[in-house]
């Protein structure tokens, strides 16, 4: 038989586990542009040697999620300066695609998982009641 007092302790436990782990889930609801410097950032590896983290909300980051988005689709793209923003774990971008003097200006959405940028379809992404953060809705939905 269970002593109370063992049971009253693991309940604690469990129930302070509980917050700690909800305390992680939680989003980062500022709005971050270009200009102002990353959303949120890091990376670490963990025991197992697995790379954990969250994806940076800076020109670099952006950058390589534009170079590998084209390089998936056979193609090259470059990100002008500044032509990104960022929100709520969602991303903008308006990288020039295709080969100079041929490339035109497209729109990449993406969202953050772990520390990665990853590409989202926009005819998945850009529907009522979208994912996507109202702040960057326009941009990323009602553009080119």
């Amino acid at each position: 038989m269970t002593n109370p007092r063992s049971l009253t302790r693991i309940v604690a436990v469990a129930a302070a586990l509980g917050a700690l782990a909800l305390a992680g889930c939680g989003s980062d609801s500022s709005s971050t542009t270009a200009t102002s410097g990353p959303m949120v950032g890091g990376s670490t590896t963990n025991a197992s040697g697995i790379v954990t983290g969250v994806a940076k909300c800076d020109e670099a980051s952006i950058a390589k999620a534009v170079a590998d988005t084209a390089k998936a689709q056979n193609t090259t793209a470059t990100l002008p300066k500044g032509s990104y923003e960022c929100a709520d774990g969602w991303a903008v971008a308006f990288p020039d695609v295709g080969p100079k003097g041929q490339d035109v200006t497209v729109t990449y959405v993406y969202e953050a998982e772990g520390q990665f940028w990853v590409p989202q379809d926009r005819a998945k992404v850009c529907v009522k009641d979208s994912p996507v953060p109202k702040s960057l809705y326009a941009k990323a939905c009602e553009s080119n």
